[in-house]
């Protein structure tokens, strides 16, 4: 894990660099303004278009199409155009954020917060001198095949009814993330 401070320099970089997801800055602010806490990796939660060689092949995966909002179909038909081998998935990945605590009753306390909120998998993950690693991360996931070899299995109403029901979920992770960011400043002040 990292240090307090080579974490803040590498997220103030990130954010001047485009590479934070805008809609979850002022929630990443206020973590990183908690003493007890900062972060160390995020994201906002997903949808995205997959081409993979072999199921569960994570070197070969690469994104046609990503988006951290919701998507038109448009969007969606013009990445699948990209498809040429192997399978082809329609993702959504929740937001997951790695946040470091000065100690285990500051992990359990976002922990519950986090929970409360609705990310019912968050959870420590590693624990060393540098304090607590806690993982927040949700329940919302889909991983939906839609072609093989380069053949494209579904029709355009399956493919509209997935898109529809992909927005719907990342909806909802935005909406837990709303909530999580007005709740945050409950989290005690005191200093790693």
């Amino acid at each position: 894990m990292m240090d307090r401070v080579a974490a803040m320099e590498k997220y103030e970089r990130a954010k001047i660099e485009g590479k934070v997801d805008e809609d979850i800055i002022s929630l990443l602010d206020k973590i990183n303004s908690i003493e007890n806490y900062y972060t160390t990796s995020s994201c906002s939660g997903r949808i995205g278009i997959m081409e993979i060689s072999e199921i569960g092949d994570k070197r070969s995966a690469k994104f046609l199409g990503k988006w951290h909002r919701e998507v038109k179909i448009e969007e969606v038909e013009d990445a699948i155009k990209k498809y040429t081998d192997g399978y082809l998935y329609l993702l959504v990945q929740s937001a997951i954020f790695h946040v470091v605590s000065k100690d285990i009753p500051s992990s359990i306390e976002l922990i519950n917060l986090a929970k409360e909120c609705g990310f019912k998998y968050s959870s420590i993950k590693h624990i060393n001198e540098t304090g607590v690693l806690v993982e927040i991360l949700g329940t919302e996931h889909l991983q939906i095949p839609m072609g093989e070899d380069g053949i494209i299995k579904l029709c355009l109403e399956d493919m509209e009814f997935l898109v529809k029901m992909a927005n719907k979920t990342l909806r909802r992770i935005k909406n837990k993330l709303k909530l999580f960011e007005e709740k945050i400043s409950s989290l005690p002040l005191s200093s790693f």
